[in-house]
């Protein structure tokens, strides 16, 4: 079944899908299509609440499961790669921390050649997404666009307050707005939350458009392939409920489908590494060798201690406590649930470096999984405590994704190569080494018990070796799989058309030649507000 009629088809409902489907229709010359593989999520209301990011984490209903392949920096362990399957993508799941990374990260992007993707370059569209609600108001910030941005509001806890001040202790700057280009120390994270809700690129940038002739949102439909006439893309082949249908595209199609899916469907569409592509049996369109290669993410540890449980968020295991702020935060977007509790942070440099390489997040609890739904189960949450994690702003470890075979349910083979290089391992050695020092402060004199994790125990560089690669995670931070260039061998160009066909963008996280130093939301939805520049100055 074939249906035609649209200008521009976007694939995938995310960060930037959602940007790119409001910019675009805004152009009444334009009939865009957004398409997204899981549903509307109207009628879940965990979806609002911002301390459910746990429970969304390890769900099945509005989420892609993924799996790593065996990690052989991590101990052969498998490591756990959701990814958002609803409107809104990832930012309807995940942690609502709005960081746009350090202005050396872009000014590195522009140093290889891109030279459109500068700091100064990108913070105009950094800041056209956002509608700035908190205190710190400056040049930093703007507050006309339509990406709800907040400060942290009533403390969760004495331990987060502590943990800055503790920072400041140990000798480290206080960074007054993580925002900045040159942020660094200790202090306070700005999050994606309105009036006590998420706000997710879907409830920022889709709601205003709904009403809009040239906009149709297709909800359950699943891409399979991009279809092309010779070398142009002219169609998505889609499967909804179970039916084949083809969307036609008189201009462009972009794929927004995140890190695993851009890749994914290029490679099963016959754009890829050629060699690799004939072994499991798909023709190749195109010979492009870095699809599905330089996949990389920020690996993290978490250092913890035991507390009183008076100044933890462990009352919130219990059932009845649980279901009550739930409630309170779904229906009055009041309460404890009206916050993701990694409220506090940290940019820190490690010895001998000139910028920061280290990010953490505190928590004032052992686990962000704030409900124990099954208590017979061993849960990481299972007595109080807090902890922070710590993660590499800038690995050097790479890794790649393959196809398995020629069919869409096929599953992929995904090899982050967590800690591949030992550059990261020793990040992370350096990093546990700091948030010792800083948890010693005489701020957590009144707080702090025995250390949980690592452990006392294990002090060597050896053990604390042998302990991360047992105990290394994920931030859930994949980019890099369709890299951004100016050489033959990247998979889009600067403009961020793909290489070797027409009619075929991408605009996701995908694209990163290299991880900015923070969170990725907001570099995502950067992405799309350049990508939307782009096409519109081609009109």
């Amino acid at each position: 079944m074939a249906q035609k009629g649209w200008t521009h088809i976007i694939v995938g409902a995310g960060a930037a899908g959602c940007v790119l489907a409001h910019r675009l229709s805004e152009n009444r010359d334009f009939n865009v299509l957004l398409i997204e593989a899981g549903g509307s999520g109207a009628m879940d209301p965990t979806l609002k609440v911002p301390m459910m990011t746990a429970v969304l984490l390890r769900g099945k209903r509005h989420v892609w499961q993924y799996l790593s392949d065996e990690e052989a920096g991590l101990e052969k362990r498998r490591i756990s790669l959701p990814r958002g399957k609803v409107l809104g993508g990832s930012t309807a799941i995940n942690g609502m921390v709005y960081a746009r990374g350090l202005g050396i990260d872009y000014d590195h992007w522009a140093q290889s050649g891109l030279t459109d993707w500068s700091w100064s370059k990108v913070r105009p569209s950094f800041l056209k997404s956002e509608i700035y609600c908190g205190k710190n108001n400056s040049e930093l910030h703007n507050q006309t666009g339509l990406l709800t941005v907040s400060d942290r509001q009533k403390p969760l806890s004495p331990l987060v307050d502590a943990f800055v001040e503790a920072g400041i202790s140990a000798g480290y700057p206080r960074c007054m707005d993580f925002n900045h280009p040159d942020a660094e120390g200790f202090g306070f994270y700005n999050f994606t939350i309105r009036n006590g809700h998420r706000e997710s690129a879907a409830t920022a940038f889709l709601k205003s458009a709904l009403n809009r002739k040239n906009l149709q949102i297709q909800t359950g439909c699943e891409v399979s392939k991009i279809i092309f006439n010779r070398d142009k893309a002219t169609a998505v082949e889609v499967s909804i409920s179970g039916e084949k249908k083809r969307f036609y595209a008189e201009q462009e199609i972009i794929l927004c489908a995140g890190a695993i899916g851009s890749p994914h469907i290029l490679l099963r569409s016959g754009i890829g590494p050629a060699q690799e592509l004939e072994e499991v049996g798909v023709k190749p369109i195109i010979d492009l060798p870095e699809v599905g290669k330089n996949l990389h993410d920020h690996v993290l540890i978490r250092v913890s201690y035991g507390a009183p449980q008076e100044v933890t968020l462990h009352g919130l295991t219990r059932a009845d406590k649980a279901a009550g702020a739930f409630l309170k935060a779904w229906l009055f977007g009041t309460g404890p649930m009206t916050v993701f509790p990694l409220e506090a942070g940290a940019y820190i440099r490690t010895k001998g470096d000139d910028i920061p390489t280290i990010q953490s997040h505190f928590l004032p609890a052992l686990s962000t999984a704030t409900m124990r739904f099954n208590p017979f189960r061993k849960s990481a949450n299972n007595q109080p405590g807090f902890m922070a994690n710590a993660s590499v702003m800038r690995p050097v470890s790479r890794g790649f994704i393959r196809l398995t075979g020629s069919k869409p349910t096929d599953p992929l083979k995904i090899c982050v190569n967590y800690l591949e290089d030992d550059r990261d391992l020793f990040q992370l050695i350096a990093a546990i080494e700091i948030l010792r020092d800083v948890f010693a402060q005489k701020q957590f004199n009144a707080y702090r018990k025995e250390e949980l994790s690592p452990g006392n125990e294990i002090r060597t560089k050896n053990a604390l070796s042998s302990w991360i690669r047992q105990n290394a995670s994920t931030v859930h931070h994949l980019c890099g799989s369709c890299r951004m260039g100016v050489d033959k061998n990247a998979v889009v160009d600067s403009e961020l058309r793909v290489q070797g066909v027409e009619g075929l963008r991408i605009a996701d996280a995908s694209v990163f030649p290299s991880i900015p130093s923070a969170n990725t939301a907001a570099p995502t939805m950067m992405v799309a507000e350049k990508a939307a520049d782009y096409i519109l100055r081609e009109h």
